[in-house]
């Protein structure tokens, strides 16, 4: 049976979300340290398809190299959810009820299976924070994801090859960008809490083959960076660079 690398749990508190407020700190990747370009998965994971985790009181989290030509026997594969069906089996699915959700994603470029032509990915928790790190060497594959809770925030870490739409939504904080990440990016409407947002050249937009994220919680905040981006706040970086400054 293919097990999963384990990583650090990388759940964002559930901060109040005010306008104007920094983003909620998340700690930093340690997976995308400068050793090795943060696209490349380690070693010692090996490839999987149709992950499948669902949890009631405890955190999902790990690192996962999902290849979607895998062809996985029936034998092998949890049951769906409620009203899919096979066809839209998700290639990755992390749910937790009252625990956290926290994955790194590493999406191989091979043959999709079945009459699908993007990767799948499927990430929630009711009660806990979300946190989806998706990379990919190029273009491809594309994806669509997912992600939703309802009282935790939503933190993605997006590929900077990303190009499609973003419809990020939240009832009672806010959808957040990184500088880099909106530097690319087009806000088509902001209207009652959801956010509809293109990410590249909207010119060369094609619903079959672009990126599509539908991001949403109702007591938290929705924030998306690239997923190399250093989420390290600025004080902690001015105190670290005197303490090093010190011992020179």
């Amino acid at each position: 049976m293919l097990v999963a690398k384990e990583s650090p749990d990388k759940s964002l508190p559930n901060l109040p979300a005010k306008e104007g407020s920094p983003p909620p700190y998340t700690p930093s990747d340690p997976s995308s340290s400068s050793s090795a370009p943060p696209s490349v998965p380690p070693d010692d994971l090996k490839p999987i398809n149709y992950v499948q985790l669902d949890q009631k009181h405890h955190t999902v989290q790990g690192s996962y190299l999902l290849d979607p030509s895998l062809e996985i026997p029936a034998e092998f594969l949890g049951p769906l959810p409620k009203r899919l069906s096979e066809d839209h089996r998700s290639n990755f699915y992390a749910s937790s009820k009252h625990g956290s959700v926290s994955a790194i994603l590493y999406l191989l470029n091979r043959p999709m299976l079945k009459s699908r032509n993007k990767v799948l990915l499927n990430t929630s928790s009711r009660h806990g924070t979300v946190s989806t790190c998706i990379r990919r060497e190029g273009l491809l594959p594309a994806f669509e994801l997912k992600s939703e809770s309802r009282n935790g925030n939503l933190l993605v870490k997006i590929p900077r090859t990303y190009r499609g739409m973003i419809i990020g939504t939240t009832k009672h904080g806010r959808v957040y960008m990184s500088d880099a990440v909106s530097a690319r990016a087009v806000i088509f409407s902001d209207v009652e809490g959801t956010k509809r947002i293109f990410i590249g050249d909207f010119s060369t937009r094609n619903d079959e083959t672009n990126d599509l994220m539908v991001l949403e919680t109702k007591h938290g905040s929705v924030n998306v960076y690239f997923e190399d981006e250093d989420l390290t706040p600025a004080v902690i970086k001015g105190m670290k660079g005197l303490w090093d400054r010190f011992w020179r």
